[in-house]
């Protein structure tokens, strides 16, 4: 994925796109680089541990140039909810 601006909408898929770079990467589990990921599935589900929901957003401020709460990755949340949760934080910095 290319880098984001903060304007920009996030979808589940353009979550689990950066999901999958930091599996290449290493910073997530191998299998999530090229596993099947939806939107309805959990951060949980996926193996993502709290190490890793830290790596998402660490990941997740670089591409929007937004602060996030540490929180912001939780192991119930579904893709689907991490990407409506990154775009209410987009609209309240614009």
């Amino acid at each position: 994925m290319t880098d984001a601006k903060a304007s920009e909408t996030w979808t589940s898929d353009a979550v689990i796109a950066v999901i999958r770079d930091l599996a290449g990467k290493g910073d997530l589990p191998d299998y999530l680089s090229d596993g099947e990921i939806t939107g309805n599935d959990t951060v949980d589900s996926l193996g993502i541990d709290s190490i890793g929901g830290v790596y998402l957003i660490e990941r997740l401020e670089e591409l929007t140039g937004i602060l996030m709460p540490d929180d912001f990755v939780e192991l119930k949340f579904t893709v689907a909810e991490l990407a409506e949760r990154l775009n209410r934080l987009v609209e309240e910095q614009d």
